[in-house]
């Protein structure tokens, strides 16, 4: 029975170690698991934490028993507390960019003073009653008077430089001969290359001509009445041997050009100190006595003459050329010299060509 006994309570003895070793065994584990959870969640384990007490030792006695003690499996080792994954963010940065500088915008250059050269060109009529044309040359139609000390603005000239377009007479771009008037500013005054066509120089009526001579003679009427009889001065001195002849001159005013000559001499020689009376519609026009045949000859667009008269559109009965006019020739001392003539001058036109003559 002794024996028996001091093997309980060995045994007994035996259990109680091996539930010590158990239990410093779990209290080793749940330090290491403390330790390692400070350290994950950044606070220290021992950083005023209390130190774990000791456990209480059993001061019951011990008795012998007989029920065996169960094993205790040692707890599992507590995993790891897991490391939250780091969040990586992404930073993206955009390339460089060239910047180009912006060139400044030119200046604008200020505005050149004007030169002399940079004048109008100017035009001074030097002479009195100076005749204007449509075209550059003698053989264009007139287009007005212009007077001394009269200026106009300059558009061009022709290749010669000798006749010279200006602004304005009578509403219209006009010539003037340069020999009759002064320029100036008109080194840049361009040439114009269109020129305005040139009228066709009106054609005469040629001679009658004469019949053929008869062997018999046939009776010839009696002689037609003397219309030079009674109508005073010198009668029928002078005898109308050309024309009337007509040119246009732009209808702005009527230009007589009249030759009058003595055909006995010198084959045709030019006489001086006559003119005319001239009338439109019954209507004497102012033609001066002031002005007078001379005795040399001038050639114009439609024959020779020595004499030349103009007459404007407000001086003309209803202030139009065109119409029916009656005319005769008057000696140096205002006496009748020839019979009447009557001249139809058409539309458009204005230039008069009549020749007198007195052999």
């Amino acid at each position: 029975m002794k024996v028996f006994g001091m093997r309980g309570v060995l045994s007994a003895q035996e259990n109680k170690g091996s539930l010590l070793r158990k239990v410093l065994a779990q209290v080793a584990v749940g330090l290491a698991v403390g330790l390692a959870a400070a350290s994950i969640g950044g606070c220290g384990f021992f950083a005023g934490d209390s130190p774990a007490e000791a456990l209480p030792t059993a001061s019951r006695p011990l008795l012998p028993t007989f029920t065996p003690t169960a094993a205790v499996a040692a707890p599992a080792a507590t995993a790891a507390a897991e490391v939250p994954p780091t969040q990586v963010i992404e930073i993206l940065v955009a390339p460089e960019q060239e910047v180009v500088a912006a060139e400044p915008a030119p200046a604008e250059p200020a505005p050149a003073e004007p030169t002399a050269t940079e004048l109008a060109p100017k035009l001074t009529v030097q002479q009195n009653d100076v005749n204007t044309r449509l075209g550059p040359g003698t053989q264009y139609g007139l287009a007005g008077l212009v007077s001394q000390g009269q200026e106009f603005t300059i558009l061009g000239s022709n290749a010669e430089r000798s006749w010279w377009q200006i602004c304005c007479v009578n509403g219209k771009e006009v010539w003037i001969f340069g020999e009759l008037a002064r320029r100036e500013n008109d080194r840049a005054v361009p040439v114009i290359a269109e020129l305005p066509p040139a009228p066709a120089p009106v054609a005469q009526a040629p001679p009658s001509t004469p019949l053929p001579p008869t062997a018999e003679p046939t009776p010839q009427p009696p002689p037609a009445a003397d219309p030079c009889a009674g109508i005073g001065g010198d009668g029928c001195k002078f005898k109308l041997r050309g024309g009337p002849s007509f040119a246009p001159n732009g209808g702005t005013e009527l230009k007589l050009q009249l030759h009058f000559i003595h055909s006995g001499i010198d084959g045709g020689q030019p006489q001086g100190s006559y003119f005319v009376w001239l009338e439109k519609d019954g209507q004497k026009l102012p033609v001066s006595d002031g002005m007078r045949s001379i005795l040399v000859d001038q050639q114009g667009t439609l024959g020779k003459y020595n004499y030349e008269y103009k007459i404007g559109l407000g001086e003309i009965p209803g202030n139009r050329v065109a119409g029916t006019y009656l005319l005769w020739v008057l000696d140096g001392n205002g006496e009748r010299d020839s019979q009447n003539f009557t001249v139809n001058v058409p539309e458009g036109q204005g230039e008069v060509w009549m020749e007198f003559d007195q052999g």
